[in-house]
């Protein structure tokens, strides 16, 4: 039975000397993984199995694993691959959803999420802050939610106030209780707003925006430092961009 699917290519590994087995995230949500038979050495395919390629994908599927046809592409997201930082934060969005799905795992909100920080970086906006909005939106995917609202120490809720972060407390923290954790992470009440915005602006939304390359440094510092505390997910992508800053 052939099946026709909309899909974004998210992986791909070598099967021998010639095949490809391709990966791509579905239009409904679901990794589907296929077969590309030849792929290596035949031109059948073209660069469509590249990463970030948008494909019309059809593929033959009785049990187990497809074998693919033929794809159409639909985007090939081309400028991200013309530029380092692009192309890793690109990788970095794509394996962070990638690792937070298990293969049974179906949300059509994790392709528009992955649709929209390719979409976006390919049209200009600053990789990183693309980022940081797709690591927000990741982190309920993988059963934590971080608190940039209310400090719950003396309830304050005024963003002007807020002046770290807690992962004692897992909050903002106001400068009066920045005392209740001698560890909590210092941070400038800019960033703690940006990252309050970003967590809760829904992605239909959002519009270009220039943040200060210091205060996206700063809010992507903490955002790592809170997959490390609470999520504990390892990505290469993530290695390669803090080797590049």
């Amino acid at each position: 039975m052939l099946n026709k699917v909309n899909g974004i290519v998210i992986r791909r590994v070598d099967y021998g000397d010639s095949h490809l087995i391709v990966t791509f995230l579905a239009e409904h949500g679901r990794k589907i993984p296929v077969m590309a038979r030849n792929a290596k050495k035949s031109k059948k395919f073209g660069y469509a199995l590249d990463l970030f390629y948008e494909n019309l994908f059809i593929f033959s599927q009785f049990k187990g694993m497809g074998t693919l046809s033929s794809v159409d592409t639909l985007n090939s997201h081309y400028e991200i691959r013309s530029d380092l930082f692009k192309l890793t934060y690109a990788q970095y969005i794509a394996e962070l959803i990638d690792k937070a799905m298990e293969d049974d795992d179906e949300s059509k909100f994790v392709y528009e999420l992955l649709k929209f920080g390719l979409d976006h970086i390919a049209d200009g906006a600053d990789p990183a802050v693309i980022a940081l909005i797709a690591s927000l939106k990741c982190m309920p995917l993988y059963g934590y939610t971080p608190n940039f609202t209310e400090c719950p120490v003396d309830q304050s809720a005024g963003h002007a106030q807020f002046t770290g972060y807690s992962m004692k407390l897992n909050s903002v923290l106001t400068q009066r209780a920045m005392t209740e954790d001698m560890h909590a992470v210092p941070m400038s009440n800019k960033s703690l707003y940006f990252l309050y915005l970003l967590n809760s602006l829904p992605l239909d939304q959002y519009s270009s925006v220039t943040i200060s390359e210091e205060l996206v440094s700063e809010m992507e510092r903490l955002v790592f430092q809170l997959y490390d505390e609470f999520i504990g997910v390892s990505l290469k992508s993530r290695r390669i961009l803090e080797q590049l800053r």
